[in-house]
């Protein structure tokens, strides 16, 4: 009996936990300007900051995800990317060239992806990165510099590892 009740509770508690993940991502459709053809692929979510996250059709975000987006600045994501889980995009990071005994500066810029682009698992992307169509950026890679179209990219910091053969 008691195995039973926790089976149940289990269900119940799976249940609630998913439909106030629905509700915060209707929220998010709410304030940002995400095509409706836009996934949210998993729990954990989240997208935050006061200024404008833009994601075109086709494209989705995986699990424990995050996107950042600061006043004056925007996130900017094309039709048909795939972003995995565990990523990371922010607009804002701290001023490098201070003293942080002292201060707290920060600086914001944009963030622009492209159309038909994958971002593999664990990656952060920072704050003024502009990558551009058709560009692979492998699990665990830190983007800190624009990437070319239709480069495969990986590491810390990443760099381009190929072109992409079409055909």
């Amino acid at each position: 009996m008691k195995d039973i009740l926790i089976k149940q509770l289990a269900k119940i508690y799976n249940l609630l936990k998913s439909c106030s993940f629905h509700v915060q991502y209707d929220a998010y459709r709410r304030k940002y300007d995400l095509h409706p053809s836009f996934k949210f692929n998993g729990e954990g979510i989240t997208f935050g900051g006061d200024g404008e996250i833009i994601i075109g059709m086709g494209s989705y975000i995986g699990k424990f995800s995050s996107l950042q987006s600061a006043v004056n600045a925007k996130i900017e994501i094309g039709n048909n990317v795939s972003i995995s889980h565990n990523v990371r995009i922010y607009t804002t990071s701290r001023d490098p060239d201070q003293d942080f005994t002292l201060t707290k500066r920060t600086f914001s810029k944009s963030v622009y992806i492209g159309d038909g682009v994958w971002i593999g698992a664990n990656v952060f992307i920072n704050p003024g990165v502009r990558i551009e169509n058709g560009v692979v950026i492998g699990a665990n890679s830190v983007v800190t510099k624009n990437l070319l179209e239709n480069g495969i990219y990986g590491g810390s910091p990443a760099r381009l590892i190929r072109l992409k053969s079409l055909e």
